[in-house]
């Protein structure tokens, strides 16, 4: 189970920590300069947005008589206009941390009456926040997916240039599969086969997803290893190549081929991670990863090793709430059954305090457990 991400993270962390610092500070900074900004995952840039397409910003830098620069969206984490409302920058930034609950109380205080004489661009912003919110809490709470979906879909049709076009066709097919409607869902993923390599590929990626939501397990594994075969030289392509090399564990374990499930997830985990791979995504995959080794252990009756799968991802890969709440609630039964009856009550306080409204938080009380 001996993972070479911790040895080999370092470097990769020292390498990066500048440009995460960075990026934390731009998120909770105020705006110095009148200029419209474009934040990537390397640098922030000031200067005029000159044009917006679903697949590249154009930018004239500050200072610049030279040509715009063109920005592919699939490097882009945010854009700032210069006379964009204070509570929508605030909103955009929430979004970027995947803070949807605190983005949708941002954006709700936002005055309509004050974006009615703004630009196209702004107004498009406005409405790309409020489908985002929509969505992604519904997805989470199971609750109005369907008016969250047709706003989505509203969006969509209105603003045919925004450079968040992509990201929009994703969550409409993410909302479809909540709905349990796979073949709609599909033909929203097969619409960004229609952008960019990274787009193509992460696609790809859902659509295996889907194969797999439907029950069709066999047909899920055999895209996600024709997609970890691509030879594509792009930022983003390895990270969706790990994300589908974990959905094949994923549609694995469902077929109970639980060796298979846990080689596969233990030679990833052997594999020096790629550079381009943010620090943050390196480490919910890798939490995945080891909640995966814990459910395959479960399923095989190897407690022990299920266990320290499981403390692996409490006690250091624990950045994504559904993950960590998960390994907590399989941890309250390791330990009780295991014979520590201290460290379960720890545990459960640790889960029912951390996470009160989880699926995990919920199933303490169910009566199965």
């Amino acid at each position: 189970m001996g993972s070479s991400y911790a040895l080999t993270c370092t470097g990769q962390c020292l390498r990066l920590m500048a440009v995460c610092l960075g990026c934390i500070a731009f998120l909770n900074m105020r705006p110095v300069y009148a200029a419209d900004q474009v934040i990537t995952r390397d640098e922030t840039l000031f200067g005029k947005i000159e044009s917006l397409t679903p697949e590249v910003v154009r930018l004239l830098p500050r200072g610049s008589t030279d040509a715009p620069r063109e920005i592919g969206v699939a490097d882009v984490l945010m854009i700032q206009f210069d006379d964009e409302p204070q509570g929508l920058i605030e909103a955009k930034r929430r979004l970027v941390k995947k803070e949807f609950v605190s983005a949708f109380h941002a954006v709700k205080e936002i005055n309509e009456n004050q974006l009615k004489s703004s630009s196209v661009a702004i107004r498009g912003e406005y409405a790309y926040v409020q489908a985002v919110v929509s969505g992604r809490i519904a997805i989470k709470t199971a609750e109005e997916i369907p008016f969250a979906l047709r706003r989505v879909k509203r969006v969509i049709d209105q603003f045919t240039r925004s450079i968040h076009y992509y990201e929009l066709l994703e969550l409409a097919g993410d909302l479809e599969v909540a709905l349990g409607e796979f073949d709609k869902a599909k033909n929203f993923y097969d619409k960004m086969r229609e952008g960019p390599p990274l787009m193509a590929i992460r696609a790809r990626r859902l659509g295996g997803n889907c194969l797999a939501a439907e029950g069709r397990h066999l047909e899920a594994i055999a895209e996600f290893e024709n997609l970890q075969l691509e030879n594509l030289d792009s930022n983003g392509v390895e990270q969706e190549k790990m994300a589908a090399c974990l959905g094949q564990a994923t549609s694995l374990i469902a077929l109970s081929r639980f060796d298979e499930a846990v080689s596969l997830v233990q030679a990833m985990l052997s594999r020096d991670f790629p550079e381009e791979v943010p620090i943050s995504s390196a480490e919910e995959l890798v939490g995945k990863a080891y909640s995966l080794l814990g459910q395959s252990f479960l399923e095989m009756q190897q407690n022990q090793k299920a266990l320290i799968a499981y403390l692996t991802v409490d006690l250091v890969y624990n950045t994504n709430p559904d993950i960590h709440a998960e390994s907590l609630l399989q941890l309250i039964k390791l330990w009780a059954e295991g014979g520590y009856p201290l460290r379960a009550m720890e545990t459960r306080e640790k889960l029912v305090n951390s996470y009160p409204e989880s699926v995990a938080a919920t199933q303490l009380n169910s009566p199965s457990e």
